[in-house]
């Protein structure tokens, strides 16, 4: 193995062969919809119980170090499980789909695209601008203003269910940031008509 990449298509097959319920999210899914940039780890939502995750780590190659402990994820208050893998070094980070209202929102719109050459499950474009800005103001992180930045300049706001945006935003106290959200990806679109 010798990237992260090829570290998420090898973790790809194993949840679609063992028919797991997931999502890709984090850095891989704002790559996806906007501007790619390097990352050293991927994070991924499961709907999953005890039985599955067993099978599940039974199946991960050798070189994957799973931490036996879970841990609890402060901004979304969800509990989480990390894999490492030294050799290169990239982080996976599994989260537990958790009871928060947009967690169960964007995971029942997720969308089975081509991703890393395989069928993956992703959130929407919107709801990865609007988990993005959660970090953002949550865990006060510039990358995740510049992923929302580059997911508004590729789609497009006639392309993005911006009523469905600044709902979520308005729930998460994040319209602010939406709106310099915007205003930083405007000269993206705003010579263009096409959208």
């Amino acid at each position: 193995m010798k990237n992260g990449e090829e570290a998420v298509i090898l973790l790809l097959e194993a949840f679609n062969r063992l028919g797991l319920e997931y999502m890709v999210v984090g850095s891989f899914s704002s790559n996806r919809y906007g501007v790619p940039r390097a990352t050293k780890d991927a994070d991924i939502v499961l709907r999953i119980v005890a039985a599955e995750r067993e099978r599940l780590f039974a199946v991960l190659p050798k070189s994957f170090k799973i931490d036996p402990q879970v841990s609890f994820e402060m901004v979304t208050g969800t509990w989480r499980q990390i894999i490492t893998i030294p050799t290169i070094p990239f982080t996976i980070e599994l989260f537990e789909l958790s009871d928060d209202p947009h967690d169960q929102s964007r995971f029942a719109r997720r969308n089975k695209l081509t991703f890393l050459s395989q069928d993956a499950w992703l959130p929407t474009p919107e709801d990865v601008i609007v988990q993005k800005l959660r970090w953002c103001k949550g865990a006060k992180r510039s990358k995740d203003f510049d992923d929302t930045v580059a997911v508004i300049a590729v789609q497009g706001l006639k392309k993005l269910d911006m009523p469905y945006i600044e709902r979520w935003c308005s729930e998460h106290g994040t319209l602010d940031v939406l709106a310099e959200a915007i205003a930083e990806a405007a000269p993206a679109w705003e010579d263009d008509d096409s959208i």
